[in-house]
């Protein structure tokens, strides 16, 4: 490709958006004269700032691209994320990228970088330039051990200020305290270790599978409002289920064989099971009620229908684990809770035909 038909864009971006919290300026800032200006406002309010040298270090790679590149055309710009996390972070950057590229359709990026944590949007870059470039700006510091404790004195307050870091930095040692103590009040030291280690297992795999995310998509489906009241409710109310079944299990271990355990764990805990995940599911469905979202309402009457049908089936293999019902009194139980599921599915599709057709006319 010529030099005369080449478009480079270069990139400064500021992922973490020190140039909008201290300077007041939100990205995309094109141009080398904005990109100056930007990098003066922010070295004005401080001076210390790393994101600056690297704005700075855009500008200079700007201007060796026009002497090195000759016809080429050239643009340079300073992208900021946002503070709030990561993943506001990615979708700030990408917005902005997007509508850099939508007027200038640069061939190849060169991204001017201060850090690691800056290079995470590689990746999103090659989504948008065929090729991509690294340049690192590293700020250069007297190795006279005064300057060195500054410099990581600066770099410890910067971590700090990330809410993200900071849950980790303090959050963890200290609920591993508040842990340590709550067991030592009620003299429950034994189960130290192991409650210790099961909260950072769910710690940990919080982190590895995105816990959290996959955890606020499962609340939100039970609805907004009251739906995500009575979701908490019937969430404490299992948590309560759970917790008493194992007493009852530390109770009944010893005395009975492991099939009529599994019975008498059914029987026990189907139906506050079933009554906890029908309040968790009421919310929604009254939710869905006054919203006339006609589709959520018909989705969340056959959970509630498939819960009762899951109830009938658990309660009577209970029975039969137990010896109080035969194979045939458990395979017609189940037949019946399938088939209430299916009347009330076959139910739910002819009103929605009923109202599709009602509102064409």
């Amino acid at each position: 490709m010529s030099t005369s038909s080449r478009k480079i864009l270069i990139l400064c971006v500021d992922r973490d958006a020190d140039l909008t919290k201290k300077a007041g300026i939100k990205g995309p800032v094109i141009g080398r004269e904005a990109c100056v200006k930007a990098g003066v406002k922010l070295l004005t309010v401080d001076p210390e700032e790393a994101d600056a040298n690297a704005i700075f270090g855009a500008v200079r790679e700007y201007d060796r691209a026009i002497q090195q590149y000759g016809d080429a055309e050239v643009q340079v710009a300073t992208i900021t994320g946002d503070p709030r996390s990561e993943n506001y972070a990615d979708a700030e950057v990408e917005r902005q990228l997007t509508e850099i590229t939508s007027e200038f359709k640069a061939d190849l990026a060169i991204l001017v970088s201060d850090g690691a944590d800056d290079e995470k949007v590689l990746p999103l870059l090659h989504s948008f330039f065929p090729r991509v470039f690294v340049r690192r700006i590293i700020v250069q510091q007297s190795r006279e051990l005064e300057e060195t404790y500054f410099l990581l004195k600066r770099y410890l307050k910067k971590l700090l200020e990330s809410p993200g870091t900071r849950a980790y930095v303090f959050g963890v040692p200290g609920a591993v305290i508040l842990i340590t103590s709550v067991l030592s009040i009620f003299n429950l030291q034994k189960y130290m270790w192991s409650t210790l280690g099961g909260f950072l297992g769910i710690l940990l795999m919080e982190r590895g599978f995105s816990l959290k995310k996959r955890f606020s998509r499962i609340r939100d489906a039970f609805g907004r409002g009251l739906g995500r009241m009575t979701f908490w409710i019937g969430l404490i109310g299992l948590g309560y289920t759970f917790f008493r079944e194992y007493l009852l299990i530390s109770e009944l271990v010893a005395e009975m064989d492991f099939l009529r355990l599994i019975g008498k764990i059914f029987i026990d805990s189907s139906s506050y099971i079933m009554l906890c995940v029908i309040v968790m599911v009421l919310g929604g469905i009254v939710e869905a009620w006054f919203s006339k979202k006609r589709r959520e309402l018909h989705q969340r009457i056959f959970s509630m229908a498939t819960i009762i049908s899951l109830w009938v089936i658990f309660y009577a293999l209970g029975l039969y684990l137990i010896g109080e019902y035969g194979m045939l009194a458990f395979i017609l139980s189940t037949l019946v809770s399938f088939s209430f599921s299916g009347i009330v599915l076959s139910l739910l599709s002819g009103i929605s035909r009923l109202g599709r057709t009602l509102s064409k006319r």
